[in-house]
């Protein structure tokens, strides 16, 4: 059973708390080592005071000896250089006794002993040592001796307290050394002791929790009902939580996941026939011509690229190309839902720009279309003469296996915005094959991100063999590729034979003119069409077989 929250502090609190009792322990430990050191500091400062008194009071009693001597040499030889000594000693007490009286010593009546020490030996020199100097001859040897005793004994009295006062501030100041020592040492000692209490607390309290949490994480690695451990901390409780979260979430998304698993290998049969869908058979061709094809997903088993080849009617042949944008199931529906439409386009008759009009404004209506690029041509098998529109595709090439002519281009790509897209025609030369890709071969990449490009592609073409053109292509572009293939590659060639080969199809000069459009005579110049065109025919810059004009050699 969970307990309240409130019956246990908080980690942060318990923390904290800590905190500030190892703060105060150091801040008190630190106060008190700083107070002995200041008070140790002036203890020691008045001892050098009181010692350097005692100095003092010892220069004194020697200007008093000096003074004596000064006098007794005078009475014995009345030499003047004795009663200079005498002066010159009287001056130098005057001087400690001022220095006595600035020292700021702490003991009882000090200013009273010096006072004392000042009187006595002034009634000495005013009873003995004044009358003795003016030759009077009533002096005591006994006063004498007497006024000089009291002296010496308020000399000895002074210098007693003095030194007095001076051991009693040593024994202080060992003392005040050993508890400050003792401060320290206590302070280092509750330094330690706090600080293995803080580390034993945090151990307890954060860490073993932590280990606690990581040991069933880990543990939720071998079984997921593997349950977290309680804590009292609201903190460390919410990330056992956040953990029991993620391991929840965890089991749920393993479960979609293996859901997605099932529901791939459910439709792993579907994918294969809508691969086979992308990819038509062409089947058997007219007489004179002759086609192959390539498509390489990018990956997976689903393509974005699709394409259709066949006979509209006994004349006539189609090609459509597409390149949807992306991968997988989803793109590979709409190609061939934008295959079947183009398809039905054509049969109705409309013109290869008609074709993608018409597709363009259908993927408009639809919210869920793709953007995508696409070639249209449509090859009138009697005269090789050929109709075509570019979405956003690379251009048609027309090729002999020396002379290659790349094609217009005739409009953007279809779904982005609302475009019109021109219909431009051109002839396949007998023994000349047509080129029609998706930029997913030129976009190939190799060492250092170089794409195989549109010169690479030109010099494969030095056949016109349906098969032996787009296996040199393929092979090409695999040598060259670095990696993974990153983008679907799609190619179609259609070969026209040359005259003499065996064929069953009309001449090559032969034109129909009961179909819908008139061709000239002149292959540069504009074809019509009729009311299912939607717009002229736009005649090719540089046309087959005049080499001269447009053409890219390898």
């Amino acid at each position: 059973m969970r307990r309240g929250p409130t019956r246990q502090s908080s980690l942060r609190t318990r923390l904290g708390i800590i905190t500030v009792v190892f703060l105060v322990m150091v801040l008190v430990a630190v106060g008190l080592s700083a107070l002995m050191i200041r008070s140790w500091d002036r203890t020691m400062s008045a001892r050098g005071e009181a010692r350097a008194a005692v100095a003092d009071v010892a220069q004194l009693r020697l200007s008093f000896s000096d003074q004596e001597a000064g006098i007794r040499l005078y009475q014995l030889t009345a030499d003047d250089e004795a009663v200079d000594a005498y002066r010159a000693a009287a001056i130098v007490e005057v001087d400690i006794v001022d220095r006595l009286r600035e020292r700021d010593l702490d003991v009882a009546g000090f200013d009273m002993l010096v006072t004392r020490a000042v009187d006595s030996g002034e009634r000495w020199r005013t009873e003995v040592a004044e009358p003795i100097l003016a030759d009077a001859p009533d002096v005591s040897e006994t006063i004498a001796r007497q006024r000089f005793d009291e002296v010496r004994v308020a000399l000895d009295d002074l210098q007693a307290a003095v030194v007095g006062q001076t051991d009693e501030l040593a024994d202080r100041a060992r003392r005040m050394q050993r508890s400050v020592v003792g401060v320290l040492f206590l302070s280092a000692l509750a330094a330690v002791f706090g600080t293995a209490l803080a580390a034993s607390l945090f151990r307890r309290w954060v860490l073993q929790p932590l280990s606690q949490i990581s040991s069933a994480a880990r543990a939720l690695s071998h079984d997921d009902t593997t349950p977290l451990p309680h804590f009292d901390a609201p903190e460390l409780q919410d990330v056992s939580e956040a953990v029991g979260q993620l391991q929840r979430a965890l089991r749920s998304a393993r479960d979609e996941a293996v859901a997605a698993l099932h529901g791939i290998e459910q439709s792993a049969v579907l994918a294969i026939q809508v691969r086979s869908e992308l990819a038509d058979e062409i089947g058997e061709m007219p007489d004179g011509w002759a086609a192959h094809t390539l498509l390489a997903p990018a990956e997976g088993v689903v393509a974005g690229d699709c394409f259709d080849i066949g006979l509209l009617d006994a004349r006539r042949l189609y090609l459509v190309l597409i390149d949807v944008t992306g991968h997988g199931a989803s793109a590979a529906l709409n190609a061939l839902k934008a295959k079947s439409q183009l398809r039905a386009a054509l049969r109705a008759r409309l013109s290869p720009g008609a074709a993608l009009d018409w597709l363009s404004r259908e993927m408009i209506k639809d919210d869920h279309a793709d953007l995508l690029t696409a070639s249209v041509i449509v090859v009138d098998l009697d005269s090789g003469r050929l109709t075509y529109a570019n979405a956003g595709h690379p251009a048609p090439i027309l090729t002999d296996g020396e002379t290659s002519i790349v094609l217009d281009r005739s409009g953007p790509l279809i779904g982005a915005f609302p475009a019109r897209w021109s219909t431009h025609e051109a002839e396949i030369p007998p023994t000349w094959a047509l080129l029609t890709y998706t930029d997913g071969l030129t976009d190939t990449l190799g060492e250092h991100r170089e794409r195989f490009g549109d010169e690479r592609l030109i010099e494969c073409l030095t056949t016109t063999d349906p098969v032996e053109l787009l296996d040199r292509i393929h092979a090409a572009t695999d040598s060259f590729r670095v990696g993974d293939r990153c983008d679907d590659v799609t190619a179609i060639v259609v070969r026209r034979s040359s005259p003499d080969e065996p064929s069953t199809c009309p001449s090559d000069d032969h034109v129909d003119h009961n179909e819908h459009h008139e061709v000239t005579t002149d292959p540069h110049e504009a074809v019509a069409t009729d009311q299912h065109g939607a717009e002229a025919l736009q005649p090719h810059a540089a046309l087959p077989p005049d080499r001269g004009n447009g053409t890219i050699t390898p």
